[in-house]
């Protein structure tokens, strides 16, 4: 059990390395082991093409692949068993000549959910399913989230030692530099990021990865009145941005720019999400102020929770929004300490 543990661990490290390229897909890594040898390792890279099993087949050394029937396969999620994008890895693994092949989870999409293991015990291949499994559905939560044709939502913020959000009215920097270096790494790993109205007009957030690289998020900004000034970053930058509105608006655009309209007077945020998504948001970070984080709280809309809390209090001022949820790791960066939690939905 210990080594099969090992290896699973190394196919969640394999299926992160594709971060959100993989876009609605899933992140999935693969293994194949023989006599305690790794003869070949894979992952799914990006959207589109080919699997992480297909891609750990081919990396197997030709010398090699006489092994194969000897071999296991380690894998993080249930092989597919469906023609889409790419053939069925089930067929690629049956061809192989592969007799054990040992998975994490099983795939929640309905026209999988346990097929996939099922094709291969009937092919006489032995299957072990379950090592590692919570990790295994921590792994693909973003895909069970766009499943429900959403984004998957990870919630940020930062608050004093005393629980402060912030003072109202003004643009008060609670992270170290090291961290707001980590928010950028974060940011170079989802498809968009939201903020409020006031979150715009107080801090006139660039909402970049300018120190870390990667590709900007596409920025979403909720405006319903359409009233920010167009001297500010979110209007004046030439990264994409949408502005969450339901007002009429007949004039031509700045480049870059574009209108997601809301038909009521108050916000939809679940219409919104599906919006979102439709536009290939498929990884959202909230990043707003305490009415906007609050409005996804208060819906039960989010996914995960990233709190960055500084060992300096504030006294008083805006107190941060309350989380409820399952922690699932923490660190120290300097004198900040970092929170994920999970929604418990």
């Amino acid at each position: 059990m210990a080594d099969h543990q090992v290896y699973m661990q190394r196919c969640f490290d394999l299926a992160l390395l594709a971060k959100n390229k993989v876009k609605s897909n899933p992140n999935v890594g693969a293994v194949i082991v023989y006599k305690d040898n790794i003869i070949g390792e894979g992952y799914h890279k990006e959207y589109g093409q080919a699997h992480a099993e297909v891609n750990a087949l081919a990396s197997v050394n030709p010398s090699d692949r006489h092994l194969l029937k000897d071999a296991t396969l380690y894998v993080s999620l249930e092989p597919c068993c469906i023609d889409s994008k790419t053939p069925p890895c089930t067929n690629a693994i049956i061809k192989s000549g592969i007799k054990k092949v040992v998975v994490s989870t099983s795939d929640p999409h309905q026209p999988m959910r346990g097929k996939g293991l099922k094709i291969l015990e009937d092919e006489g291949i032995k299957v072990i399913h379950g090592i590692l499994q919570k990790k295994g559905d921590q792994l693909i939560k973003p895909f069970a989230a766009n499943l429900s044709k959403r984004p998957y939502i990870i919630i940020k913020f930062a608050q004093s030692k005393d629980g402060y959000f912030g003072k109202r009215g003004q643009r008060v920097q609670l992270s170290n530099k090291y961290s707001q270096v980590l928010v950028h790494k974060w940011r170079s790993e989802i498809d968009g990021i939201l903020i409020g109205y006031h979150t715009a007009m107080i801090d006139n957030p660039m909402l970049t990865t300018r120190v870390h690289p990667g590709t900007n998020p596409i920025r979403i900004v909720i405006d319903l009145k359409l009233e920010l000034p167009r001297n500010l970053l979110v209007w004046t930058n030439e990264n994409p941005t949408y502005f969450v509105t339901n007002t009429n608006y007949n004039q031509q655009l700045p480049p870059n720019k574009f209108l997601i309209y809301q038909e009521s007077e108050e916000l939809n945020l679940g219409h919104l999400m599906s919006q979102l998504f439709d536009i290939g948001i498929n990884r959202l970070l909230v990043e707003g102020g305490a009415k906007t984080i609050n409005h996804f709280i208060n819906h039960k809309l989010w996914d995960e929770a990233r709190i960055i809390t500084n060992n300096t209090p504030l006294g008083k001022g805006i107190r941060a929004p309350r989380i409820s949820g399952y922690p699932y790791q923490e660190e120290q960066v300097i004198y900040d300490k970092i929170s994920y939690i999970y929604n418990h939905n």
